[in-house]
């Protein structure tokens, strides 16, 4: 399937709806414009459904859930809600003092 867009006017679609498929069909894809400005695109079955498929494959949110689900796991020890507690009773200068000793141990 080439990859070079093909551009026709709102007035041609409508006297040509076939011919804009079959274009459609032979390049993946027909940029539609009116005044001169592309508004749409008609695009192939085949075209569409690659767009699909590598939206899918490279969904940004399959990692993020997964990063989720692994920070979430931690609250499932048992000692995660003392932990908490204590989080969330810390002073601020308590908060910095930890903050900075993690800074440390990642160095």
């Amino acid at each position: 399937m080439a990859t070079k867009r093909r551009n026709r006017s709102a007035s041609e679609v409508k006297a040509r709806w076939r011919d804009i498929v079959a274009e459609a069909n032979a390049y993946g894809e027909v940029v539609i414009t009116n005044f001169n400005r592309p508004e749409v695109v008609v695009v192939s079955i085949d075209r569409y459904t690659k767009l699909q498929d590598d939206a899918a494959a490279n969904d940004p949110l399959v990692t993020l859930r997964a990063e989720f689900d692994r920070d979430l796991a931690v609250l499932r020890d048992p000692a995660a809600s003392s932990k908490l507690r204590k989080a969330f009773s810390a002073t601020p200068s308590h908060l910095a003092a930890a903050a900075n000793a993690v800074s440390r141990r990642k160095r």
